[in-house]
């Protein structure tokens, strides 16, 4: 009698060793495929970088020559647009302000830039903040401090300057899912308050019809 239940008991001990067996071989089957992707090397990183710039100035650029066509045409010396490739990188959202403030180049087959004398107001969204930046030429620093025009557009969403200058000034509003605030969904009420308050100080055509507000390229 007592032999079957020694067979029993060694079975019993047999099992959970084979099934501790097979639930290492199914861990490093699953170690495999969820096997994390190497880290980007130095060289890749600055590769990528590199990439994301030059469509952040490609973009700025060809913003740069709708915004002069479209002041021109409206006889605007004033401009507030959004642009995405930045996707909220302040120094990226700088860069696209140079792009499209740029000369251009007349001998270039595809016209970039070309708006440095007028002033503008962009604004790039990203996941964490909404980055804005403005700029003022030096001929119109008379009728408009561009301190002040950023400072009035960041306090309507509880923003924060970054820097203050004569020319550029820079600033961001951070998201926050508690109140409300979200890059994407301020985007377009932060370039209303930044229309009106150039309207303030007669720099902005009144609102006679709602498209004024609507000069937005590039989000189709």
């Amino acid at each position: 009698e007592a032999k079957p239940k020694q067979e029993a008991k060694a079975k019993q001990e047999a099992k959970p060793k084979q099934e501790g067996k097979k639930g290492k071989e199914d861990k490093k089957g699953g170690k495999k495929e969820e096997a994390p992707a190497a880290e980007p090397t130095k060289e890749e990183l600055e590769k990528a970088a590199a990439a994301k710039k030059k469509k952040v100035i490609k973009e700025g650029g060809k913003r740069g020559v709708e915004i002069e066509g479209a002041a021109d045409m409206g006889g605007l010396q004033f401009f507030c647009t959004s642009v995405i490739e930045p996707e909220g990188d302040m120094e990226l959202t700088v860069e696209s302000m140079k792009a499209m403030n740029a000369k251009s180049d007349p001998t270039e087959e595809e016209r970039k830039g070309g708006s440095g004398h007028i002033g503008k107001m962009i604004f790039s969204a990203g996941t964490e903040h909404l980055a804005v930046v403005a700029y003022v030429p030096e001929e119109k620093r008379g009728a408009l401090s561009c301190e002040e025009w950023l400072s009035a557009v960041l306090t309507s969403q509880s923003g924060e300057m970054l820097s203050k200058g004569a020319d550029i000034s820079t600033g961001i509003v951070k998201a926050n899912a508690d109140k409300g605030i979200f890059p994407l969904k301020i985007r377009e009420p932060m370039i209303l308050e930044a229309n009106n308050f150039l309207r303030k100080k007669g720099l902005f055509p009144e609102d006679d019809d709602d498209d004024d507000d609507e000069m937005v390229f590039g989000d189709d």
